[in-house]
């Protein structure tokens, strides 16, 4: 066929391989016009044979039946032509539809039932291969089942799904990950050849690492896809985010595409108490009670109370684990059941790190005894130093007054007062007096903190503002600024004390011509304090453990009369408190009232209001005003106390993350001679919950020498400690580490049982079906057949129109005329 489609002219590379090739004329006559050109071709035959048969006779006979078979190949040629002559091709292709494969992989999915209803320990320990009590032996978690299904059979459930069109696959949690994997996702046009099925096919990895799960996201998700023939759904059925799944799969149905689901875990309700999160913070202070709180929950428990200890864990001189009950309390549990807390107050002894956990009683018919502990304990690093806090300020103020009232009471606080105003000869408040304000790197470096309170500009000068940036940037001092509305305007504006806005987490602008305009304006109303809520779990703000409860009682805080007026936060700092006053707004900018920030290796705050000494009115024994300067000044201690021997500083934006957070962590390191760290990046050393390290880098910022950042995301629940070692003197190694707590979240984790009923509903609605992992075998046979065969014929192209064809019809009658003339014909 190919050397007559080359004598015609056609380029057969134009022809797809395995197409049919049809050959047609285009004019040839329909119904009795068959007969007439049949008719007609015969009575042209007949008259060419009779009109050479009576030529000259000097014409040999044989010479007659060559002209006139001459004449007729020439007419066979033209009739040939007439018709119209063409060929076409038709090529069969296979439209495959998208069978779309949803997996959870949200945090409930990590769960390892006990199996206590008997049909789901059946079909688990089927898929599984292993007898019923070694499952409830074992407990396989919900993600090992669901594998399993894949794996055995040397995974011909997978192999009988692309039978039903191209797998994709959908991870679902909070959001939703398509996967296109070649053989399964992979979707290169809508029309794939049958043999694409051919191509070896794997599932990606089964992670559940999802701290949400949206069932009707993940639904909509896979309706997108326009070819979709049927949605295949693994999950144990727990929907926990505002949308109802119940919509999506009415718009499937509507869609005629059927869901089905299969259910894995187990639907019993659990018995249980368990301890699902521990918060402490990461550093405190060593013979300074602290708190530790313990959430626990309750499930169908009837007991009415549990026995609850805070244990600390160490290792003996042998290298066994020695546990010390610190403190039991009995806890009522609810009748309702649910979620409770418990806290706990210890005061550490003796300085170093510190594991803590909390272990609550096991119980009678409690469904899991291996969480009544959290997975991982928390870890607290008890520092030793006292800190040394100097105060100045341009007068006795109320906010002065209550302030150092404050400090003389903390133990671990020892305090020096510089009160400017005072009279000659009188002595300064103080655990330790001073004769005069520090003026030497001696003097001010035996401090950790440094506290302005509105001082005034006649005892600065420019080797004092001086002294006090290289105490805050070489000796990873801390200090507090707090403008006031008697020497701000001045101090921040002499030419000897200027430089005091260099330090300062904020942007000042023209600070004369703003600070008349603001004492110009009228003080007597009170504006609410306008929190950060992003911000709110930062150290200085956080009066709770639980966030909300910290919003709320911010709330209930007096607000500010007077407040500096300054511009912006500078960039890198951090916004814990804004002005409510919509009308000081500069470039839809709220007024900043509170900042934190870093200058060198120390930490930096602006106070840019007074009136906190009338927050003592809230709380018992004005518990809100102590904790908001005890956790400030710690804060700003804990700058220097981090820095590892100022040579450097490891911080996370918060204390607590939930798993599948992302974490960001930043280290601002320091040479020998504590100069920036001038590399691009730094290995380091992160400790995971359960024991295990892993090497981390840290990438230096753009543009930022000696300042790095480790990015990633949570996926281990319980308490972690990064750290860097740098070289020091005489091959001493400096060690600094930061430590940050990985919690589940508690919506995946308070209702984690098998919804087997409302799956059950959902595909019956959607005109599927619902499958235990067991039943998985006869899934394919459910699923609807949609593979469309199609047939692509192209245009009829013509064959007669060529080179050939006329040099055919030109030699014929080239030597029709030679022979002719040879014989003296006409």
């Amino acid at each position: 066929m190919s050397k007559w489609l080359q004598l015609l002219g056609v380029d057969k590379d134009k022809i797809p391989e395995d197409a049919e090739i049809a050959f047609r004329f285009a004019n040839l006559p329909e119904s009795w016009g068959v007969f007439v050109l049949i008719a007609v071709v015969f009575l042209v035959a007949w008259f060419v044979l009779r009109v050479y048969r009576r030529e000259n006779s000097s014409c040999p006979m044989w010479a007659k039946h060559l002209l006139a078979a001459f004449r007729l190949t020439v007419g066979a040629v033209l009739l040939f032509v007439f018709l119209e002559p063409s060929i076409s091709y038709t090529k069969s292709r296979t439209l495959r539809p998208v069978l779309a494969l949803l997996r959870d992989t949200s945090q409930s999915m990590n769960t390892a039932d006990r199996y206590i209803d008997d049909r789901a320990a059946s079909s688990a320990a089927s898929v599984m291969g292993i007898s019923v009590e070694e499952l409830r032996l074992k407990k396989p978690s919900r993600v090992d089942v669901a594998n399993r299904m894949f794996d055995k059979d040397e995974g011909l459930l997978l192999k009988n799904l692309a039978e039903k069109g191209r797998v994709r696959v959908f991870d679902f949690s909070g959001s939703v990950e398509a996967h296109d994997v070649p053989g399964i996702g992979e979707v290169v046009s809508e029309e794939v050849n049958d043999e694409s099925n051919t191509v070896p096919m794997t599932l990606p990895a089964f992670a559940a690492n999802g701290s949400a799960t949206d069932i009707t996201r993940a639904v909509r998700e896979a309706l997108s896809e326009k070819l979709t023939s049927a949605l295949v759904v693994i999950t144990d059925g727990q929907h926990n985010v505002v949308s109802d799944p119940e919509d999506a799969v009415q718009e499937a149905r509507k869609r005629n595409i059927p869901v089905f689901f299969i259910g894995v875990g187990d639907p019993d309700r659990p018995q249980n108490l368990s301890v699902s999160n521990l918060y402490a913070d990461p550093q405190v202070w060593n013979n300074d009670p602290f708190q530790i709180q313990a959430v626990l929950r309750a499930e169908g428990l009837s007991e009415d109370s549990v026995k609850v200890s805070l244990v600390e864990l160490s290792e003996s001189e042998g290298g066994e684990q020695v546990e010390k009950i610190i403190e039991s309390k009995d806890v009522d549990i609810p009748a309702e059941g649910g979620q409770l807390r418990v806290d706990f107050s210890h005061t550490p002894k003796t300085p170093g790190e510190k594991l803590l956990t909390v272990r609550a009683d096991f119980l009678e018919g409690e469904s899991n005894i291996e969480d009544n502990e959290p997975s991982a304990p928390a870890r607290v690093k008890v520092l030793d130093d006292n800190a040394r806090v100097l105060v100045v300020s341009g007068g006795p103020s109320w906010e002065y007054r209550a302030l150092v009232r404050l400090l003389l009471r903390e133990k671990m606080i020892n305090v020096s007062c510089w009160l400017q105003s005072l009279d000659d000869g009188r002595q300064q408040q103080g655990n330790t007096p001073i004769n005069a304000l520090p003026a030497t790197r001696e003097e001010l470096f035996n401090y950790d903190v440094v506290v302005l309170l509105d001082p005034d500009p006649m005892e600065f000068d420019e080797d004092g503002i001086e002294l006090l940036k290289q105490f805050v940037r070489e000796h990873s001092g801390g200090l507090l600024y707090m403008p006031g509305p008697v020497f701000s305007g001045r101090f921040l504006t002499d030419a000897r004390t200027a430089g005091i806005s260099e330090l300062l987490p904020v942007e000042l602008g023209d600070v004369g011509s703003m600070e008349v305009s603001s004492l110009l304006s009228p003080n007597n109303r009170e504006w609410p304090l306008a929190v950060v809520a992003s911000n709110a779990d930062q150290p200085i703000m956080r009066f709770f453990n639980d966030v909300q409860q910290t919003l709320m009682q911010w709330k209930k805080l007096p607000g500010t009369y007077w407040s500096f007026p300054a511009l912006r936060a500078a960039p890198a700092a951090r916004v814990l408190i804004e002005h409510s006053d919509s009308t000081l707004r500069r470039r839809e900018i709220a007024r900043p009232l509170l900042v934190t920030g870093q200058f060198g290796s120390g930490r930096t705050t602006y106070l840019g209001f007074d009136g906190t000494w009338r927050w003592r009115t809230k709380g018992l024994d004005a518990e809100f005003f102590k904790r908001f300067w005890i956790q400030t000044v710690r804060y700003l201690v804990e700058g220097r106390s981090l820095a590892g021997k100022r040579r450097g500083l490891i911080e996370t934006e918060r204390f607590r993350y939930q798993v599948g957070d992302r974490v960001r962590i930043s280290a601002r390191l320091k040479q020998q001679n504590f100069e920036p760290l001038a590399v691009e990046e730094v290995k380091g050393e992160m400790r995971l919950p359960d024991g295990s390290t892993s090497e981390v880098t840290f990438v230096q910022q753009s543009g930022q020498v000696g300042h790095y950042e480790l990015l990633f995301a949570a996926a281990l629940q319980g308490g972690h400690r990064v750290s860097v070692v740098l070289p020091g003197e005489v091959g001493e190694k400096i060690e600094i580490d930061s430590n940050f707590t990985v919690t589940l979240p508690l919506k995946e984790i308070q209702d984690a049982w098998l919804d087997r009923e409302r799956l059950i509903d959902m595909a019956s609605s959607s005109g599927g079906a619902y499958f235990n992992p067991d039943e998985v075998a006869g899934l394919s046979s459910a699923l609807p057949d949609r593979v469309k065969n199609l047939a692509f014929e192209s245009p009829p192209k013509p064959v007669w129109d060529n080179t050939a064809l006329l040099v055919l019809l030109a030699g014929l009658l080239t030597l029709e005329w030679a022979l002719r003339k040879k014989f003296r014909l006409l």
